[in-house]
């Protein structure tokens, strides 16, 4: 009987099956860290696959396009020289939607039920992806007759761990208190936020790169693009600072990363305004809702976007924020309607905010 494992600890229930070999023919996978799903087939792929004979032993199939039979056909072919041969089926969108590729109608799920059901001994298939239907035969199927693990994110104690070995890895020091604030920085708790582990993982490299042998606060500050605020209170902070000049550099600069991305940019300031309109609010209703816990808890925003926010609020009276968040709306406008160039729109964003 394959072990069967549901909404555990996905990346913990995994490594002990693995150690246990425990892992069945048939395996299914998903959840938003898709970092981890990719850990987890590596691993596999490690301990079941021959070096030597990858090449054969060892096949990953685009699920967005691959028919069921080709994934059967994959699955039924033994291993040359290694103990299992290892099929991956990424992206397998039709775990989420049937209809989203070719050859998924009755005749298609049927050939890989069938296969679930009497899976090739000398396999491992993995089939994953972000999200699944928990409706749909197809994944009832593997969550009765195969492995299943649910990625989702980590905890802020799991993410420290993640952090802290590669910092040991790359012989770099950084102390508990800011890998605690490492964390924070990056927003990946923010229930609203696609900050993922790749994400997480990059700005570790960034910071071993840029902080030598110890990693410091100031690195971080300087170094952890987060999930998206850190422009716009860059941003935020020439325009209330009187300088709009440093304020349209850092524009010019954001808009050379990528220059088809105005529109992203002003919704951007939009949805970081309304949060400052917002705790505006709270701090000058008479509702006693003006810490950061208490703002967060009524609005769901993650205590650390709130505090962070609360910083550059300050700044501004309400009629301040809602007139920036006027000006927000308008530039927004003027690029979807074509009034104005993007760059010039959010030129004169800026231009009003404090004239």
């Amino acid at each position: 009987m394959v072990s069967k494992k549901q909404k555990e600890a996905g990346f913990q229930t995994f490594s002990g099956d693995l150690k246990a070999d425990r892992i069945g023919a048939v395996v299914l996978m998903y959840g938003v860290e898709q970092y981890l799903v990719k850990w987890a087939v590596d691993a596999i792929r490690k301990k079941y696959v021959q070096p030597a004979t990858e090449a054969m032993d060892y096949a990953v199939l685009d699920g967005t396009a691959a028919s069921p039979a080709e994934i059967v056909s994959a699955c039924e072919t033994f291993p040359m020289l290694s103990e299992k041969r290892v099929v991956w089926v990424k992206n397998m969108t039709p775990l989420k939607n049937l209809k989203s590729v070719a050859g998924y109608g009755e005749d298609g799920v049927d050939q890989i039920l069938k296969y679930i059901k009497d899976p090739n001994p000398g396999a491992i298939v993995v089939f994953s992806n972000e999200e699944t239907d928990g409706r749909s035969k197809l994944v009832k199927a593997l969550k009765k007759q195969g492995s299943c693990y649910e990625f989702g994110k980590l905890t802020d104690t799991e993410l420290i761990s993640f952090a802290r070995k590669r910092f040991r890895s790359a012989r770099v020091e950084i102390s508990q208190a800011d890998l605690h604030f490492l964390v924070e920085a990056t927003g990946y708790r923010n229930n609203e936020s696609e900050y993922r582990l790749f994400h997480f993982e990059n700005d570790i490299r960034k910071l071993i790169a840029y902080g030598g042998d110890r990693v410091s606060r100031e690195d971080i500050q300087s170094t952890i693009s987060g999930d998206g605020d850190t422009f716009i209170f860059n941003l935020i902070d020439g325009i209330s600072g009187n300088d709009k000049t440093k304020a349209l550099e850092i524009l010019y600069n954001k808009m050379k990363e990528d220059a088809y991305g105005a529109i992203p940019i002003a919704a951007a300031i939009i949805s970081q305004v309304e949060l400052m309109l917002s705790i505006r609010e709270f701090m000058d209703s008479d509702r006693g809702l003006r810490s950061p816990a208490a703002i967060s808890k009524y609005t769901g925003v993650h205590e650390f976007r709130v505090k962070k926010a609360m910083n550059y609020v300050r700044r501004y009276s309400l009629a301040e924020m809602r007139s920036m968040m006027l000006s927000a709306y308008e530039a927004y406008m003027d690029i979807i309607t074509g009034m104005m160039s993007p760059q010039l729109a959010l030129e004169m964003f800026i231009a009003r905010i404090g004239a």
